[in-house]
């Protein structure tokens, strides 16, 4: 196959030492075959180009590991796969939090429906205010700025997996706070209204 004469040790020692041109042969090299392997398992276009963009993220910030990688083509594709498999885990945690929103919806009290918008984001406001500086910092970058979970990292010098907890912990303690003040709000309420 075409990309078994760039996938090689050789090439694997090079972007572990930072060569991001040996990066860019991977990329190119690859792309081809692993595409059609990536979309088989998530079903989509659209989610396979995601996976695809994880999977090259997972290898350049792993990139120091790779000068001990035995078999090159097939760490790459187990990589790939281990974020298939994450990025399915992903959407079915999604799906069973809208499914527990209509639950909740139905739960909600009288009074949170006639709570008017301006006056809930004045308490999620207050509830971001009380984050510490690194979660507010993050949770604003991704709310108000709409960086991504990869950008937020690359720019804080942070894992894409610290970032990830980061924001999920600020969107469960503005949860907690608007419960506190009161105002049962739906997750998925809660998701486009901090948006």
């Amino acid at each position: 196959m075409h990309d078994n004469i760039y996938i090689d040790k050789a090439l694997f020692q090079r972007i572990s030492e930072g060569d991001e041109a040996a990066f860019g042969i991977l990329f190119n090299t690859s792309l081809m075959t692993l595409e059609p392997f990536i979309r088989k398992l998530v079903k989509s276009p659209d989610s396979a180009k995601e996976v695809i963009q994880a999977t090259f993220l997972r290898v350049w910030l792993s990139r120091d590991k790779l000068s001990g990688v035995e078999h090159p083509k097939a760490w790459l594709y187990k990589v790939a796969a281990n974020e298939c498999y994450t990025y399915m885990r992903k959407e079915a945690t999604e799906y069973r939090l809208r499914e527990t929103a209509v639950v909740e919806e139905d739960e909600a009290d009288t009074a949170t429906r006639r709570l008017t918008l301006k006056e809930l984001h004045a308490i999620i406001e207050e509830a971001v205010m009380l984050l510490s500086p690194q979660r507010r910092r993050i949770y604003q970058m991704s709310r108000n700025k709409g960086m991504k979970i990869p950008e937020i990292a690359t720019e804080l010098d942070l894992s894409p997996n610290s970032v990830k907890n980061a924001l999920v912990f600020s969107l469960k303690a503005i949860r907690e706070h608007l419960r506190k003040n009161g105002h049962a709000i739906p997750l998925v309420y809660l998701l486009f209204i901090c948006k």
